[in-house]
């Protein structure tokens, strides 16, 4: 895989979807894209491309809650990060098991920990904590927000 031709393409394919590439490291491309473009990009690296998911990873950060979505091509060693950010407001996106069955599981935990909400999961409930566990505490989530401290 060519990352820079790879770059452009996503550009040119997902115009409006793809806000823009980094290559972040040796190896691992971040592609920041619309939440609403997930199951459309994702798609297109999991069965047209054949990349492989990996897993996701999500955090509280200034930005909002950002979802990465790791994939490989493992015949160039390259990871691609799908790098989606979503409003503290409506914490929601599409659910990476309508395309990836495998991703169940940690949409489950994001969902314990974040309170981020997985549209359309087979079964988003409780992962990893009881379901006498209080219905709006989220472990991950900042207690105080990003403003700063005097």
């Amino acid at each position: 895989m060519n990352i820079e031709n790879f770059q452009k393409e996503m550009k040119e394919k997902f115009s409006e979807k793809v806000i823009s590439t980094e290559i972040i490291n040796v190896k691992r491309l971040m592609i920041y894209i619309k939440p609403v473009a997930l199951l459309q990009i994702a798609n297109y690296l999991f069965n047209d491309l054949k990349c492989r998911y990996v897993i996701e990873s999500a955090m509280d950060s200034k930005k909002g809650y950002e979802i990465i979505y790791h994939f490989s091509d493992d015949n160039s060693g390259w990871i691609l990060n799908l790098n989606a950010i979503i409003p503290r407001e409506k914490p929601e996106i599409e659910s990476l098991t309508q395309i990836v069955k495998g991703a169940e599981w940690i949409e489950r935990e994001i969902f314990d920990l974040l309170g981020i909400k997985f549209l359309h999961h087979p079964n988003l409930k409780r992962f990893l904590f009881a379901e006498s566990w209080p219905e709006n505490e989220f472990p991950f989530r900042r207690k105080n927000g990003w403003e700063s401290k005097k």
